[in-house]
């Protein structure tokens, strides 16, 4: 029984090592294969037998191939189906022709990329309305991103960012993480893509990609807090023409940031876009924001921007309605923002010039919790950002600017004073 047993395992190992040498022969011989086919007045050589047997069923249908000029033993013209049928031909012919061999296969893309961002400044107020702020300077980081993608098909992908935050109370203390995006995107029915989880709010990733200084200052509808950066829920987006120049997006939220869900009311927004670059954007967005006792906000918000090689420029219309609470004795409020901005790449990724007008024609009360530049809520207002930006590297930048806000006459209490803020801005991304 014994002998059976080893005789078997003697047979089976035998076997092994005699497929592993056939493999390896075959493999070795089809490097080594060389076939040369001369046909008007050139000759073409094949290291790849199926490419010689194509070539030769249809008459001559060679597909990609290397040539050779006045290569051949009579200055014929030499066609090789790779490097290593030149290289063969040449040595079997003992002509003196270098090939190079063919260059090593790009290695695979990873199915995932890690990225991120830091900015920040060193500040100082000039002015402040508020006396607690006045002459203060210092050092913070403003933002920083952590971001992980995954692409799971070409079709589906996902996201995972983390954020953490300087103190925008202007308090100091330690920046704390938190999830900034938590998404799943399919590409579906063609170029069509759904977006579940939390995501960027309606159009702000496009127009912060637009305005390209997110690191000097956020867009106005995030700025004056009329609506959030982010939300937990859907979106549905894609192209509505084959050259995709038209675009639609629609989402259903929480409006709820990147918290989770709070209560039963809902944010809807929709936006139609058409756009070129270089060349006109036009978009046009409408938000309807549910919210407790029929206080609900209603969101409108036309963008038109022009992109061309060293230059681009843009004007934002935003209009907002907050319904008051019912049994509230206060009105209705109305909130109208008007932004204009340019920015001219002097020597694209060396230097560039900014500058950027909003102007808000009511009292924002919310205006007074913005984070690192407070503005006072009892009147209209106008802020002016002006900067010049200097990149030591693609993806370094340093941007001294600058940020002023005038007050127009209140509506109530006293009139402001000018709030003026000189800052060294810093930003790195990779």
């Amino acid at each position: 029984m014994l002998h059976r047993r080893l005789f078997t395992s003697l047979r089976v190992a035998a076997l092994a090592v005699l497929v592993v040498l056939v493999t390896a022969a075959s493999a070795l011989a089809q490097g080594m294969y060389l076939k040369e086919i001369a046909k008007d007045g050139r000759i073409y050589v094949f290291n790849i037998q199926a490419n010689a047997e194509r070539f030769e069923k249809t008459g001559g249908e060679m597909g990609v191939g290397i040539t050779m000029l006045n290569a051949g033993p009579n200055g014929e013209t030499v066609i090789g189906d790779n490097e290593k049928a030149l290289q063969l031909y040449f040595f079997k012919h003992n002509i003196p022709m270098a090939v190079q061999d063919a260059p090593p296969p790009a290695p695979a893309a990873l199915p995932w990329k890690i990225s991120g961002l830091v900015f920040g400044d060193y500040y100082g107020f000039v002015d402040n309305h508020l006396p607690t702020f006045e002459d203060q300077h210092g050092m913070w980081i403003r933002r920083a991103y952590f971001t992980y993608d995954h692409t799971f098909t070409p079709a589906i992908t996902t996201r995972f960012r983390l954020e953490a935050n300087g103190n925008g109370k202007l308090a100091g203390g330690t920046a704390v993480p938190f999830i900034k995006d938590a998404y799943l995107r399919w590409t579906f029915y063609g170029r069509q893509q759904l977006t579940v989880g939390i995501q960027p709010s309606l159009t702000f990733d496009f127009l912060e990609g637009v305005w390209g200084l997110r690191h000097i200052e956020k867009t106005p509808l995030d700025l004056y807090r009329m609506d959030s950066s982010r939300d937990t829920g859907f979106t549905v987006a894609g192209p509505i023409n084959e050259s995709g120049t038209f675009k639609y997006q629609a989402q259903f939220g929480n409006e709820s940031g990147n918290s989770g869900e709070t209560d039963k009311f809902k944010a809807y927004r929709t936006a139609v876009r058409y756009e070129k670059n270089p060349g006109i954007t036009i978009e046009g967005m409408a938000a309807i924001f549910n919210r407790a006792s029929d206080a609900d906000r209603i969101t409108a918000q036309v963008f038109v921007a022009y992109r061309a090689k060293k230059a681009r420029f843009g004007f934002q219309y935003s209009f907002q309605r907050r319904q008051a609470a019912d049994g509230s004795p206060l009105p209705d409020t109305d909130m109208n923002v008007y932004s204009g901005f340019g920015v001219w790449d002097i020597k694209p990724q060396k230097y560039s010039l900014f500058l950027r007008v909003d102007r808000m024609d009511n009292p924002c009360v919310d205006c007074t919790g913005i984070d690192y530049l407070p503005i006072a809520g009892n009147g209209a207002f106008t802020l002016t950002i002006a900067g010049f930006e200097y990149y030591i590297h693609p993806s370094v930048r340093f941007s001294p600017n600058v940020e002023l806000v005038s007050y127009s006459e209140p509506v109530t209490g006293t009139k402001a004073t000018k709030d003026t803020v000189a800052r060294l801005t810093f930003y790195w991304v990779w």
